[in-house]
């Protein structure tokens, strides 16, 4: 546990020998809802609790990315999880599986030594409200410091290469273009919400546009002040391109 930060980690290291043995850690939560959620690439789905059904029964473990949510309106515990990808939720028990043990197709799956972290983040409100995919992508992708050399420079104290100034919006890549000389940013909404989403630039963008997922362009955007705004509906994956004086790799 940590000051100022809303979640508890659980940092577990294991040697694991087992055979045909399942490895869940499970939360019984003071929650009762007829759905959890879970996130998928670029979005998140609801899944039934209950088990009443052959398709219900069928999902006694489901796959998903960052994290899986059980909520009502007025609260909710989201697991976090950094490489553990299987969740169940059945009435009000969310579990998340950490280690397998199957004979087939690999006889020797998950054998060995592991050392990974899974996270509780009890929440007011729903899981949108609580920004758990925010907290889901902090779990899974820390900073990175390094240390350096005394050195002269014209950075400010604090800076930041990009910016962009929703919080229902996830940048999940910045990538020089296939083609041209350009910075490829993309990104895409998670809480059902349309917006006109703001961008700010490095300095020296000469001119943007807004791509396909192969990097097509499909129209231009225009630049003030260093930054575009990105019509964005909800759940959609957006791409924009973006070309600088005198770029290079």
């Amino acid at each position: 546990m940590y000051p100022a930060i809303a979640r508890v980690d659980v940092n577990m290291q294991a040697d694991w020998h087992e055979k045909h043995i399942l490895l869940k850690v499970a939360f019984p939560a003071s929650v009762h809802s007829k759905t959890a959620t879970y996130e998928i690439p670029f979005g998140s789905i609801e899944r039934p609790t209950a088990r009443n059904t052959p398709e219900e029964k069928a999902q006694f473990e489901v796959p998903a990315l960052h994290w899986a949510d059980l909520s009502d309106d007025r609260h909710g515990l989201s697991i976090l999880n950094n490489s553990k990808y299987g969740y169940d939720a059945k009435g009000n028990v969310l579990r998340l599986t950490l280690l397998r043990s199957p004979a087939w197709p690999d006889a020797h799956a998950d054998e060995g030594h592991h050392e990974f972290t899974y996270s509780l983040y009890p929440h007011r409100g729903n899981w949108r409200d609580a920004q758990t995919v925010r907290r889901g992508y902090e779990l899974n992708y820390e900073p990175r410091f390094m240390q350096v050399q005394n050195h002269t420079g014209v950075l400010p104290p604090v800076h930041s290469f990009l910016k962009i100034d929703s919080d229902h919006v996830v940048l999940t890549a910045m990538k020089w273009a296939e083609d041209e000389e350009a910075l490829v940013l993309r990104f895409y909404e998670w809480a059902g919400k349309e917006a006109n989403v703001k961008i700010q630039l490095p300095p020296g963008a000469q001119g943007a546009s807004e791509t396909n997922l192969i990097e097509r362009a499909s129209g231009d955007l225009p630049l003030n002040a260093n930054s575009v705004s990105v019509h964005t509906g909800p759940y959609e994956i957006k791409t924009v391109l973006v070309k600088f004086a005198n770029s290079q790799r």
